[in-house]
């Protein structure tokens, strides 16, 4: 089911207003938002007055160009954002007291782009600290549930987007990623989330400023959906004319039975915690469709280089310097470092306005590293391996997290690397497709990541599509009526 093109086609074909559909996504989302915390700021009235003019302009008969089926694909279709991204009049703060007050004067390209696409925004979503932690909580707009379990985390930094989409309050949302921030909420909200190769969709326009080499390596902006056959849509939606210009195969259809197949059940990797029994077997539910429906043979893989994840990805955050203090610097709005030591004992005092994650990272950046540029080296011979392993037409099959959500506050003690079964994936410079893989016996989402070369975008998200006929997708946390 394609929820976003389904509800296009009811609107353009008179079966349904769209003045109707956001009233109904707008009422859902006040009556999540008292349990979830899930969004910052919100354009009800307006998206309703947007949604009556398009009824009113569909209802003349009169044709518009802007309302074509190529250039309007998201025509009266809701959708949210996260509170990184700039939308004029919306707060940017990501969650910095520093910037409470910064209001924009802006829209982010990425968001002009679903406009454009003829999506109505209805809100922002809350995000970690600066987009720099795995749990959606900061001192400015407060901790974000999982509405699988409300003492459970919904993942960062697009955690806000992730909620959101999985307790059915829009059809889907907009989120970027650098270590992880579309899959982990994806995964933990059980939900599709899509992490493209780098500078496929813009990033401009987004808090934290990204160096370039962010830009050419880690960062991506992405989908986050329900159903995975709303990805391939979506993301040409996002990507405007950048989708056709480099990924050249996007719209090729995919024969699953003529690629090769790979899979990874453990990374086993310094720091980071083991696979769970429950998630090894759901991975193995789709290594034994693959293999079963396709006839092909999915090749088991030790890598050795695993082993350095978390030291391979902090080098390309810092393009293989020996220190950096810009995460420092972001905390404070970029007018001054903070201190990451006077920081930490003032929350021992209880008098920081930071997040524990944020000030131990604003710490660590601090602390010399001699072997970053070693590492720095080292993932970039890992990413020609694993390219040439790829190369045009394989696919690897990867844990997202190693269990479901963690409750509230233990990733920080727990989980303190495990995003790095993401973050691994921007540091190499891959496209990757979170699936959902159905319930564990706590009945918290599991799920599994579909990575492939860089530029073969499409062929995750076929596979996407092929695990969610063939595993089920997302399921509903609440009985959800649907209209």
């Amino acid at each position: 089911m394609a929820e976003a093109n389904l509800l296009k086609q009811f609107i353009i074909s008179y079966k349904i207003k769209s003045y109707q559909v956001c009233s109904v996504y707008i009422e859902r989302i006040k009556a999540i938002q008292p349990f979830l915390n899930v969004y910052i700021d919100e354009r009800f009235e307006q998206a309703l007055v947007e949604a009556y003019e398009i009824d009113r302009i569909l209802d003349s008969g009169k044709f518009l160009e802007q309302y074509s089926v190529e250039k309007a694909p998201f025509l009266g279709v809701p959708f949210a954002i996260k509170e990184s991204m700039q939308f004029k009049g919306f707060h940017n703060s990501t969650g910095i007291l520093a910037r409470k007050n910064f209001i924009c004067d802006r829209t982010a390209p990425v968001v002009e782009n679903l406009i454009k696409a003829g999506g109505i925004l209805l809100c922002n979503t809350n995000v970690s600290e600066a987009c720099m932690w795995f749990e959606s909580r900061n001192y400015l707009y407060g901790t974000t549930n999982n509405p699988y379990d409300l003492t459970r985390i919904v993942g960062g930094s697009s955690g806000g987007c992730g909620c959101i989409v999985s307790a059915a309050g829009v059809p889907f949302a907009i989120g970027s990623d650098i270590g992880g921030s579309i899959r982990l909420p994806s995964f933990m909200n059980g939900i599709f989330g899509h992490k493209t190769t780098p500078d496929i969709v813009p990033n401009d326009c987004q808090y934290p400023p990204h160096k370039d080499f962010h830009q050419k390596y880690l960062l991506a902006t992405g989908p986050m959906c329900r159903y995975a056959s709303d990805l391939h849509p979506m993301l040409k939606a996002l990507g405007q004319e950048h989708i056709s210009q480099k990924l050249p195969n996007f719209n090729t259809p995919v024969d699953l039975s003529k690629l090769r197949y790979f899979y990874i059940d453990d990374i086993d990797a310094y720091f980071v915690n083991k696979i769970s029994k429950e998630q090894k077997q759901a991975h193995r539910r789709v290594v034994d469709h693959f293999e079963r429906k396709y006839n092909v043979h999915v090749t088991r893989l030790r890598l050795t280089r695993l082993r350095y994840a978390v030291s391979l990805w902090s080098s390309m955050m810092v393009d293989g310097q020996l220190q950096t203090r810009d995460f420092g610097l972001t905390l404070n709005n970029r007018q001054d470092y903070i201190n990451g030591y006077h920081e930490l004992l003032k929350k021992f005092l209880f008098r920081s306005t930071h997040t524990l994650p944020a000030i131990g990272l604003a710490i660590l950046e601090c602390i010399p590293n001699r072997y970053n540029q070693r590492f720095h080296i080292m993932a970039h011979k890992f990413y020609e391996e694993i390219q040439s392993m790829l190369q045009d037409n394989g696919v690897l099959f990867f844990p997202s997290f190693p269990h479901s959500a963690p409750e509230h506050c233990w990733p920080l003690l727990l989980n303190t690397f495990d995003y790095i079964y993401c973050g691994i994936i921007n540091a190499l410079g891959l496209p990757s497709t979170q699936c959902p893989l159905g319930l564990d016996s706590k009945q918290l989402p599991l799920g599994i990541q579909v990575v492939a070369g860089r530029y073969q975008d499409h062929l995750t998200i076929a596979c996407a599509q092929e695990i969610e006929n063939a595993i089920g997708g997302w399921i509903p946390p609440s009985p959800v009526a649907y209209i």
